[in-house]
Formats: structure tokens, sequence, C-alpha cells
């Protein structure tokens, strides 16, 4: 049903009633659109441009034509969209349904119809994400298309993978040479391009399987009356290229575009942008070219930068004003993103003065590197500061092991912020499973896990069947994988595949008592645990291997540290550092998240990790772009956008592999930042001033085992084992009430109650 526009002749509705005459109607051409009658009373105008500066209002009450604002890190620029909104209708003149507004998130989406609500804009409007906006077209018009209705399903990411699973076993082949996820996102990422089914790309990966796949995945989905997420956009773009009128319509009514982040749209969205835009030319766009993170999704940086030769005339506003951040932030930050060529110049400014120096923290390896940054914290808390003012950023997930281990033996409460703890990463999962398995063959939950990594075709029926007869018999599972009767209940491939585990289960078993390192390397040969990560790699999985060497790294460190633990100490370790139960869920955390996950956020203090050569700027992103190094360094120059009174960047000289210490190169952006806006020395070479931390740590008690000791959280406890020595000194403690914990002693403030320990 076609969409029927807002009648010519009626009138505007004011956003704020008023005894006084309506503003005269608006009329169907663009200049009397966006030329409107005088607000409908002086209040609303004046509460609306309330607590703006001079370059935000100007944003807001600009008149007619395309206008790019360039908003700077923190300088207000979701403000300035909804009061933009607002004044539209209040002052203009403009109808609700006149106004599209679109932004990329949800959350995003939910948060600007708020604020607009909040200042008194009637609904009416179109205040939605990409997809949320050309659903609702597709809901009207999309039977223009043929095989459609309007009743279409919409396919998520797990819906297209089963699909795809079928297709692929339709076509004869092996869904674990030919993962599914791996042939969607490969399809996805085609569409967003604008690639048709079928169509061979030259100089493009086109591997045959996945054509033959594509093709029958379309042909599916016009079978099934659906949609997936990529054709919400897709299917709006060929609907507009088809049928003009339909497009003209829409084009027509949209009489006012917003758009917000708009250096994070893709190909796709930029032509859909052009097509609403074809009558008029009043598309006001926000965002900013030095915080484009995104080129691994399709986000195209050069959308933002043509702007002004796509729209010529346009306006430019500059929201220089940063509203987060102290002058010294700012100016480190800006010394290193000027040294970027895809960009547009801003010189941010702040009325919070200079502010605190950046500290650069030199470390000598990574768990060095996380005990300092969790000393500082615990110095900071305990003058009063929360721990939610507390941010850690990290370029690389496999950094997350060696902080989340000092936070939590420093007892220092964290949340892992858009992504997964360390050792709840399915790959580390998986080997502690193995793990767990040789040290103790009872375990049968892990050995279930073990079952299906890598895949054996062992189907939860056989597992099942090997349960009962455990069960029965009162043994293991992993008995039962090695029992010739218990395999004779199993059918099939199935039955060779337990054989196979039960055999590599024999194998292992024999490193059960040596070192944790030699163990897990075992588990890795076993499983050519490295081919199956890339046989089932995703789009989102590309640190999996690297948390893997950071696990192996882990396990050679605790050998050399602990050489009487072997791999039950190793375990134990694992599990006593990682057992949060004793922390509060309702009490600030410090939070830790991916430099990308950031993007949006601000906190008082702000540490970045591992600010080191081939890790930021990470290797793989410079190797496989050609502005891959220019998008790295807007990265990290949103991380540090993102504090707001103190910055501290740390880098390590070694950090530890599977196969022994690698010497690190602290990362070429550290060089970028002028030496005066940086605590310390330059040094001969007259690079940036670098200096090692030390930390003022209060003496802890000297403890003995057996010692009655008592912890400001965990209460009282008794001492069953010390460990390590200076600041790396730490004790295993029983408490009566929290059981057993792991704690440093240079954190822990432990009072020593006295025991049976000493002599």
């Amino acid at each position: 049903m076609p969409l029927p526009p807002r009648p010519r002749g009626a009138p505007a509705r004011s956003l704020f009633p008023d005894p006084t005459p309506a503003p005269a109607p608006a009329d169907s051409s663009p200049a009397s659109a966006s030329a409107s009658s005088a607000p409908p009373s002086a209040a609303p105008h004046a509460n609306l441009l309330d607590g703006l500066n001079p370059e935000q209002r100007e944003a807001v009450e600009h008149g007619s034509g395309p206008m790019l604002i360039l908003a700077g890190a923190g300088s207000g620029k979701t403000r300035v969209i909804t009061r933009r909104i607002a004044y539209l209708m209040a002052v203009r003149g403009a109808h609700p349904s006149d106004v599209l507004a679109i932004t990329f998130t949800n959350k995003a989406a939910g948060e600007m119809r708020e604020r607009c609500a909040s200042l008194g804009v009637p609904p009416g409007a179109w205040i939605g994400t990409f997809h949320a906006t050309c659903a609702r077209i597709l809901r009207r018009d999309i039977e223009h298309l043929g095989n459609y209705t309007r009743d279409f399903t919409i396919f998520d990411t797990d819906d297209r993978a089963k699909l795809i699973r079928d297709l692929i076993k339709n076509s004869g082949y092996d869904t674990t040479a030919y993962r599914p996820a791996e042939v969607g996102a490969w399809i996805s990422e085609r569409k967003n391009r604008g690639v048709p089914a079928g169509e061979v790309e030259e100089g493009s990966f086109s591997d045959e399987l996945f054509l033959r796949v594509h093709k029958e995945y379309e042909a599916a989905l016009a079978r099934n009356n659906a949609l997936d997420f990529d054709d919400l956009l897709g299917k709006v773009i060929e609907l507009f290229d088809r049928h003009p009128g339909v497009r003209d319509m829409y084009a027509d009514r949209f009489r006012h575009v917003l758009v917000d982040e708009y250096q994070d749209t893709n190909g796709v969205q930029y032509r859909l942008l052009r097509h609403l835009t074809t009558f008029r030319q009043d598309i006001a766009v926000c965002g900013d070219p030095d915080q484009s993170i995104y080129g691994w999704r399709g986000a195209d940086v050069r959308n933002i930068l043509r702007f002004e030769a796509d729209f010529p005339g346009a306006r430019v506003v500059k929201l220089e004003r940063n509203y987060r951040s102290s002058q010294n932030i700012l100016d480190a930050a800006q010394a290193v993103i000027r040294n970027n060529t895809q960009r547009k110049e801003k010189a941010l400014y702040s009325d919070k003065g200079p502010g605190e120096k950046l500290t650069v923290l030199q470390c000598a390896s990574e768990d060095d590197e996380a005990r300092e940054i969790a000393l500082s914290i615990r110095a900071l808390a305990d003058q009063g500061r929360r721990h939610d003012e507390f941010a850690i950023f990290y370029r690389a997930n496999f950094l997350q092991r060696a902080l989340e281990r000092a936070l939590r033996l420093a007892s220092i409460p964290y949340q892992i912020v858009a992504g997964t703890e360390f050792y709840q990463r399915r790959e580390i999962k998986d080997l502690i499973a193995y793990l767990s398995v040789m040290v103790n063959p009872a375990d049968d939950e892990a050995c279930v896990r073990a079952l299906g990594v890598p895949t054996r075709g062992i189907g939860d029926k056989s597992i099942q069947d090997l349960r009962e007869w455990a069960l029965d018999r009162r043994v293991p599972l992993s008995r039962a994988v090695r029992s010739e009767e218990a395999r004779a209940l199993i059918r099939g491939r199935a039955r060779a595949a337990l054989e196979a585990f039960g055999g590599a289960l024999d194998r292992l078993a024999l490193h059960a008592d040596g070192p944790a390192a030699v163990a897990l390397e075992a588990v890795i040969e076993e499983t050519r645990y490295f081919d199956w990560l890339a046989r089932s790699a995703e789009r989102d999985d590309v640190d999996r291997e690297a948390n893997v060497q950071e696990l192996m790294g882990h396990a050679s460190t605790y050998d050399e540290q602990m050489p009487e633990g072997h791999l039950r100490g190793f375990l134990q370790d694992i599990a006593l550092v990682s057992d949060s139960d004793g922390l509060d869920d309702r009490a600030p955390k410090v939070a830790l998240m991916t430099l990308h996950a950031a993007k949006g956020l601000e906190f008082p203090f702000v540490f970045i990790a591992g600010v080191e050569e081939d890790l930021l700027p990470h290797k793989r992103a410079v190797s496989e772009s050609e502005h891959g190094l220019e998008e790295e360094r807007r990265l990290f120059y949103v991380g540090m956008t993102r504090a707001q009174e103190r910055l501290v960047l740390t880098h390590s000289a070694t950090r530890r592999q599977y196969d022994g210490e690698v010497w690190c190169r602290p990362s070429r952006f550290l060089d970028e930042i002028p030496t005066q806006l940086v605590v310390g020395e330059a040094d001969d070479a007259g690079a940036l001033g670098e200096y090692v931390f030390e930390p003022e740590v209060s003496r802890a008690p000297e403890l003995a085992v057996g010692d009655q000791v008592e912890h400001d959280f965990f209460g009282r406890g008794k001492v069953e084992q010390l460990a390590g020595t200076g600041t790396n000194a730490r004790a295993t403690i029983w408490f009566d009430r929290h059981g057993r914990k792991q704690l440093m002693l240079a954190y822990a403030k432990l009072k020593r109650l006295g025991g049976g320990g000493r002599r």
C-alpha cells in the first residue's frame, strides 16, 4: 500500500501549542518547506537554544540546504541533532512526518527518541536505525518487487546459518570444511557491496560452492517469503532503482533527513541516502572522520569526506568544544590524529584547563603491566574514587588474561564490556576441558566438551547412550569411551571416532603429572587445535589463535614460577583466580573492553594497555588494508578521547608466547605525542619520555602457613600456601565465609591475627 503523504493543504502542527494563529501551511515547493514562519512564541525558541554554544546553535538554526556537522569527540552532537529535530517542528513549522532521522544502533535510536520526547516532539517522525527504516518501507511497498508480500519474515544470523548449513549438506559437502558461518559472512559481504548472487568477481575469492550456495540461498529466501538483515537495505535499493515512482514518493515525503555517525555509513547506506535526497537537499549529517573505525565492517570514511562534493554549497559546522576531556588529553590526541591524511581538520578545545599530563608506562612483561594498572586503580580507589570511574582498553582480546588475573588477585571488581572473560572464551574452555579430563578422569562435563572439539560426528544420542552405560556401572564417562562394550552400543562412524578419542585420552594421560606447558602443547598437537581453529574461523574469531597462544605463554610462566605445581597446580591456579563468587554484582566495577567497544563511552580514568607495534597498530590491519594504518590511528584516537581526567598508556618490553619471550617495540603512535604533554624526561634519542612506574605499595605483614588473617572484604581466614617474593608474593587463604582465595600480598592489605604457623 503506498505511503500516504501529509495533505499539502493541512497546517503544520506546532510543537508547542499556542493561542496565536498557526503558521502558514507548507506547500510542495522545497523553498517553502525550508523557509518557515516565525516561532509560535519566543519562549519555546529560547528553550530549544538554551545551553548551546555558538556552533551548536548554528547547526540547530540552520535553514534550508545540506549541512555537514563535523562533531569532534565529546562535543555534544546528540544534543544538537535532537534539538534540531525539535527546532524544525517548533520554529520552522515542519510536520513530524516530514522528518527522517537515522542512526546505527537500537540503543542510539532509543536515546534519540527519548530526548525528542522530552523536548515535546509529537509522534510521527521516523526515528530509527537504517535497518528499521528500511523494514518499515518494505512493509508498505515490497510487493512492487514481486515474489514477496508485506508479511515477509526477517531471518536473523542463526536462521541464516541453519539455512546455509542445509544447503551445504544438500550439495554433498562437509559443513566442517565449509562452515555455514563462514559462507554466510561471505554472502553478507557481497550483498553489502551490491554484488548479485552467482556473479564471479575478477580478482576476488569466488569458490564454486560459495557461488552455488549464494544463488540457492537467495532462491530459498524468496520461497520462504523471507529477508535477511542485509536484504532490508538491499531490497529498498532495488525497489527504488526499479520503481522510481515509489522512490520519488519517499523522497518527496521526507523534507528533512538527518543522519548520525555518518562516517560509519557503507556503500549501500550511502546509495539509500542519495535516493532519499533526490528532490531536496535538506540533509544534515553529523559525524567525525577521525572516529571512523569500522572499515572492517564495510564503513567507508570517504562518504563523509566527499559530502561537500556530493552536495555543492553544503554548510559545514564544526563542533570543536569538547565537554569531556582536559586540554592536555585533547592536545595529545590531536597531535596523533593529524598524522592521518583521510580527515578534516578540527581544533578541539576544552574549558576544563590543561589537566594532568599523560603517563606512558613501560613495563617488563604483560604480568607487570597488568599489576601496575591494578596497583594504580587500587591506590585511587583507596582515595575514594569509585571503581566504575576506571576503564582499561586493549586492541586484542588476549590481553585480557593478565589484566583479569591482576584485578582479581587485587580484589578489584570488574566487568567485560561487549565481550567475554578470558577463561570463559570457548577456545580456552575447550583446552581446559582436555586438561581437566587428564588430571580428573571423573569429570564428565569436561569429557563431553572434549568429545565435541574438534568435531568428530559424535551426536547427542551417542553421548546419552554412553552416559547411561557409565551411570549403570558407576564409572566415569571417560571410562565408557575406552570400553569396547560401551562403544558397541554406538553405530556408524561415531564408533570409530570414539575409539580414536579414547586412544587420544590414553596418550594425553601420560602428561597428567608433568609441567602444564608440556601437557597443553600435547593437547594442541593431539587435537590439531590450530587447524581446527582455522577451519572454524568466523569474522569475529580473529583473536582465537592469539588467545590460545596467550594461554600457552601463561602455562610456561606458571611452570617457571611454580616448578612443583605441574598441571594440577596450573588448573587450581586458574580456578582460584577466575573465581569471582565473592564479588558483589551490585558494586561498581572497572570496565574492560576492546578499543572498538569504547566508542561512545567516557571515563574519568582510562588505561590503554599494549600500546606496541604489531598490537596497536595491529599488524593484520596494517598488512591487509591500504588505509589500515590510518584506521588503527583513528582507533587509538578514539581510545584517548574517552578519558576525562587521566590517561595512562602502557606497553611491555616482553610478552610471553608458548615458545618463549618475545621482545616488543613501543608503538609508533607514542612517538607522535609531544613530549611536553607526557610525564617523564625525553631519552637520549629525543623520543617520547617514558618511565617505569613504581607505585607505593603498603608493606605486607610477614606471614607463615597457618597464620590467621583478616581481609577487609573476605573477613577472617587461614593461610594455606605462600609463593613468590616482593610484589609477586601471593598467598592462598581459606576464608570462613568465602572459601579459598588467592591474593597478592601487595594489594590485599591483610591483617595478621596470629596462628599456629610460626616457630
